[in-house]
């Protein structure tokens, strides 16, 4: 019998698996590890080799345990082959699984062949966006179909095609970064990373481990199945990247950027690359901006259905001046992308000064900021005006210049869209005086003003009563003695639809001040941002970002340990 082609961990923990349900006995299984490993050979062949067991007996073994069906599969001719396709093939052949024909309902058949995999199920599901439906087949015809597969794959040109993602790459003989493995694993890395909906991928060395992560939700999350070979490959993945990004592949020393663009069902994903030097390779990180992904309506935002017409209003006001405020990452770009979805009409004519764009709009002039070349934001502005425009966005206000012509051109007939980094609304107007606005011109010049966070929601999925809490520490983030005596929270225990974290998809809170008279009157008069603070709650309704946290806290969409992440830091 030839040598079962798997790893020599999944042997091992094949091997075990079988003691546990009593197919073979511990001892023996000690034996055979240790054997096997003196031998350099995989547990699973050495067992087979003792006539304990065979291949059917292991398929049985596991499809009984689990509650799957077992197969047989004897050539790739057994194997549909676009359903084959849906999983990039450099993910099949490194977890030795692969899909082979879709059901009458809809699903797909998986084909596994060992214990070790069935914890992928999930991560195909996401992948593939269909129930997955696990079949148990024998280590020899897994072996037999991949190496089928695998010989089938021309070197020259490749197309990698699955349900998610259409890449046509070119393979040069002379180049490593051009080789079918770093190929397969940056299209695996990137097809995964936009199908988990992640934002951001970072790959990073050190000195003895190199690292991917996938930012998802908001948080950087690890993806361990990629090191081993990431940091083998760790310079021609990243030289694979470069050329994809249209970078300089020999300047290793100076950090780059560029842009890269990859059809995805028929839509284009646009990607921003970062290089940066360190010393111990080249670290890149790449912005996914999947527009698709996005909600790009005011309607979709989750906003109260109050401050929802608020914000309608004042960007449907024919002039006044809008801020979006938050720290890094809290989703202003995105709620500003909505506003101009809503106002981008035919006769309405709408500029945007960006740094960066990330998302082209038909009907929307953007213009990308270069400030190496003096094409700075105040630069941009002035010449906005004299382009006729009725709407300008501004991606951030960060100089006396640039305000200056903000307020003006708010309080003469333009509509203006912009963010200022302040952690909360009422701060908004504090910032803009300290930048040397009059409080007359604030007052008159700003309408409406959005200060926001996102939050990650539990998962519904495994979501359960949270009884580690005290009230000391609910009354610690304002809840009244009696509010916290009787408030239940919930957390996520992680599953798999929520990839273990407990938490699936993310929402905002958004605190919406409106310029009421009232406020006016308080800028007027000098008033602190606590006094305007008391002013908006007390006579216009606000909500701070907080009162909204407590009350997706009490609604049980809401963990402690996110509050405490995202809303108590600020």
């Amino acid at each position: 019998m030839s040598p079962i082609h798997i790893a020599i961990e999944s042997s091992q923990q094949l091997v075990l698996f079988l003691s546990t349900i009593g197919v073979i006995s511990s001892s023996d299984a000690k034996s055979i590890i240790t054997s096997s490993e003196e031998s350099k050979q995989d547990a699973v062949t050495a067992l087979i080799h003792t006539g304990l067991v065979d291949e059917l007996q292991i398929c049985n073994a596991i499809s009984s345990t689990y509650g799957f069906e077992t197969a047989h599969i004897k050539s790739n001719a057994d194997v549909d082959h676009e359903v084959f396709d849906l999983l990039p093939f450099n993910f099949i052949l490194r977890n030795r699984i692969f899909p082979f024909r879709q059901g009458d309902s809809g699903e797909i058949h998986l084909a596994i062949s060992d214990n070790t995999t069935i914890n992928l199920i999930s991560s195909v599901k996401t992948i593939i966006n269909k129930n997955i439906k696990a079949v148990v087949i024998p280590l020899s015809e897994m072996d037999s179909i991949l190496s089928s597969f695998e010989a089938s794959k021309t070197p020259a040109l490749r197309v990698i095609k699955d349900d998610q993602l259409d890449i046509l790459l070119t393979e040069e003989d002379d180049s490593q970064a051009s080789s079918s493995i770093v190929i397969d694993f940056v299209d695996s890395m990137i097809t995964e990373a936009v199908n988990l909906g992640a934002s951001d991928i970072h790959v990073e060395m050190f000195k003895t481990v190199a690292r991917l992560r996938y930012r998802l939700d908001g948080v950087l999350t690890v993806v361990e199945e990629f090191s081993e070979e990431l940091f083998e490959y760790y310079a021609a993945i990243t030289t694979r990247i470069k050329i994809m990004a249209s970078l300089d592949i020999a300047e290793r020393r100076l950090p780059q950027d560029g842009a890269m663009s990859l059809e995805m069902k028929g839509r284009n994903v646009d990607f921003r690359v970062s290089v940066l030097p360190t010393g111990f390779g080249e670290r890149v990180v790449l912005r996914i901006l999947d527009r698709s992904a996005i909600s790009l309506s005011i309607e979709k935002l989750s906003l109260a259905d109050a401050d929802e017409q608020a914000l309608i209003d004042a960007v449907e006001s024919p002039q006044g001046l809008v801020l979006v405020t938050g720290p890094t990452g809290s989703g202003k770009s995105t709620t500003l992308y909505a506003v101009l979805d809503r106002i981008n009409q035919v006769g309405v004519n709408v500029l945007a000064a960006e740094d960066p764009v990330e998302y082209s709009i038909d009907g929307v002039g953007q213009v990308q900021i270069k400030e190496k070349i003096g094409l700075t934001f105040s630069a941009v502005l002035r010449s906005f005006l004299r382009q006729d425009p009725e709407v300008i966005m501004i991606g951030e206000i960060r100089d006396k210049e640039t305000v200056d012509i903000v307020i003006k051109s708010a309080l003469t007939g333009h509509l203006v869209l912009s963010t200022l980094h302040t952690n909360d609304a009422v701060s908004s107007i504090s910032r803009l005086l300290n930048m040397g606005v009059p409080p007359y011109l604030v007052s008159s010049a700003l309408t409406l003003v959005v200060a926001q966070r996102l939050v990650r929601v539990v998962c519904l999925d495994c979501k359960t009563k949270d009884i580690s809490v005290t009230i000391d520490q609910l009354q610690s983030i304002g809840f009244s003695k009696d509010e916290a005596s009787t408030v239940t929270l919930y957390n996520g225990e992680g599953c798999s639809s929520c990839n273990g974290l407990g938490v699936k998809g993310r929402r905002g809170l958004y605190e919406v001040l409106r310029i009421t008279n009232n406020i006016k009157e308080g800028i007027l008069l000098n008033k602190t941002t606590i006094e305007l603070l008391e002013i908006a709650q007390s006579k216009d309704g606000f909500k701070t970002i907080q009162e909204l946290g407590r009350e997706m806290l009490v609604n049980g969409k809401l963990s402690f340990a996110e509050y405490q992440r995202v809303v108590m830091v600020f």
